[in-house]
């Protein structure tokens, strides 16, 4: 097939390139997006690409994908489908767009995607969190919840990220300015148990079964007054990352304040 061969080297060393500026215009190398904001390709005029018959692509890699279709239109003198192109690069494409599978197509299956690991992930996450014993277990109900958190959020979008949910939470921790883990989920869950924070959970016959729903900072009008933005009240039901973004904020706050007299 037409579709399936690589571009021609006489395509990108052809005047249709030069021709390119005016439709394009200058941009920059560098192209920073969201990592859901993304297009969605119909696959039906090539029959499918990467075995699907729509496929999410993300908005940086489109855009340089549109340059090389409006290139080959410029040449062959007429209008081809976007799918093309992605059958073009199929052997680079297919591979990468594989992190995370297809958003759910059965109704419940959608509901519990959504239900589980999006809005009561954090619920679920942080009350293990406040039970556990040593750093590593609670490190390992954080790094479970944010991997489970990252690739749920795209599924829920139909979309492909551009990195791994490894990658994600490493990511995650730089940016925190995080240097040890285990050291961090520990701060989160002495945090949990200490008289800064004050713990609404759900009523159950068990421990186990009364989850954390609500979590009020004590001292966040403090934190403010001393230029830390913090919440009064986290509900669990928010993204894990900024749950744990916040409580984070409000523990590093809670060290740089005066202890309270009893």
């Amino acid at each position: 097939m037409a579709c399936c061969v690589p571009i021609p080297w006489v395509l990108i060393s052809s005047p249709a390139i030069a021709e390119l500026g005016d439709l394009v215009g200058k941009k920059s190398s560098i192209i920073k997006v969201h990592a859901l904001d993304a297009h969605d390709v119909d696959c039906r005029a090539c029959g499918d690409c990467c075995g699907r018959k729509r496929i999410a692509i993300p908005v940086d890699l489109y855009d340089r994908l549109k340059i090389l279709k409006d290139a080959l239109e410029l040449k062959e003198g007429q209008k081809i489908p976007f799918c093309r192109l992605i059958i073009m690069f199929s052997d680079l494409i297919c591979q990468c767009m594989g992190y995370v599978p297809r958003r759910p197509i059965q109704i419940k299956a959608f509901e519990e995607l959504i239900s589980r690991d999006i809005v009561y992930k954090s619920r679920y996450t942080l009350t293990r969190l406040a039970d556990v014993s040593d750093p590593y277990t609670a490190w390992s109900f954080i790094e479970l919840g944010l991997r489970a958190w990252f690739t749920a959020v795209h599924r829920l979008h139909n979309a492909q990220p551009r990195i791994s949910p490894a990658d994600f939470v490493l990511e995650f921790l730089e940016k925190l300015g995080i240097n040890n883990r285990f050291s961090f989920a520990w701060a989160i869950h002495e945090l949990l148990n200490s008289d800064d924070v004050e713990i609404e959970r759900k009523e159950g016959r068990s421990w186990y079964a009364m989850d954390i729903l609500r979590i009020k900072l004590l001292r966040a009008k403090e934190c403010r007054e001393n230029g830390i933005k913090v919440q009064s009240q986290v509900s669990t039901t928010m993204h894990l990352p900024a749950i744990l973004t916040v409580l984070y904020k409000y523990a590093r706050c809670i060290e740089e304040l005066p202890p309270t007299t009893a």
